[in-house]
């Protein structure tokens, strides 16, 4: 009976170290699984955010709506109707004329 008892001691644990094994592999085996889904996941994503920049080129093109907003009419700003909203108001940057009873500095007379 102890050669019995022993024996089945022996199996049971043999068996718990190959169950212990194969859960290890297993767990490597799903892990690396997981890992490469990740990664074709993330180049799919890479891919459609490369060409939903290549896209949005596409869409702000001047070329292509330079005419859709002719066809509205909607014209290019000039420089006077440009308003900064938030921003402190740019000094006028063309030069003021002259007086015409401002006498020549010394500077000038040289």
């Amino acid at each position: 009976m102890k050669f019995f008892a022993l024996a089945l001691l022996t199996v049971t644990a043999a068996v718990l170290c190959l169950l212990n094994v194969v859960t290890a592999r297993h767990d490597y085996y799903a892990t690396a699984y997981d890992i490469a889904r990740a990664t074709r996941t993330q180049r799919e994503l890479e891919d459609k955010r490369k060409q939903l920049l290549i896209d949005r080129a596409a869409l702000l093109d001047p070329g292509r709506l330079s005419p859709i907003a002719a066809r509205h009419g909607f014209k290019v700003a000039t420089a006077d109707q440009i308003v900064i909203v938030g921003a402190p108001p740019m000094p006028d940057l063309a030069p003021s004329p002259a007086p015409a009873s401002a006498a020549p500095s010394a500077a000038q007379e040289h």
